[in-house]
């Protein structure tokens, strides 16, 4: 089972925004996510949460677990997919929480 991903936590892909000129390489952080849930002193991230890329543009989370709900939205995991101007999946996760599918 992959481990859940919190407010701060990191994802990877490529940002596309047209001020690129073409799509480059980015690292991003979720900067969204419950606001009753907690996993390791921070805040869960859900599907539909947001990942801002370190060149200030968006991605929103698109895959999530369908068994672990948090707020009645899918609790996001290591591997989980997330999709806009910046588009990737997320590395980072909690050390000892995990959530399948």
């Amino acid at each position: 089972m992959p481990a859940v991903s919190r407010i701060g936590d990191i994802g990877v892909g490529i940002c596309c925004h047209p001020s690129h000129k073409g799509c480059i390489p980015m690292t991003g952080n979720l900067i969204t996510g419950s606001s009753t849930v907690t996993t390791e002193n921070a805040l869960e991230s859900r599907l539909g949460d947001i990942v801002l890329s370190n060149c200030g543009h968006i991605g929103i989370m698109i895959s999530s677990s369908v068994t672990v709900v948090d707020e009645s939205k899918g609790t996001v995991r290591i591997g989980d997919s997330f999709s806009g101007d910046f588009s990737g999946v997320l590395v980072t996760g909690a050390d000892n929480t995990f959530a399948g599918d």
